[in-house]
């Protein structure tokens, strides 16, 4: 895991689910995907991804 840039952990964790959520949305659901989801899900990336940064560095 370490070949990886260091953006590519919080870009997939970021666009993979996101991209999931807006084409379930809109195939099946008919309706456009909340924008606080994707505020909350950004929020919850940042946090994951630092915890992950810092746990790099004290390994």
């Amino acid at each position: 895991m370490s070949a990886l840039p260091g953006w590519a952990l919080p870009l997939a964790l970021f666009l993979v689910p996101l991209l999931v959520a807006v084409i379930v949305n809109r195939l099946f659901r008919h309706r456009p995907t909340n924008p606080n989801y994707v505020l909350a899900w950004f929020v919850a990336v940042c946090w994951i991804s630092a915890l992950v940064v810092i746990w790099r560095q004290v390994r």
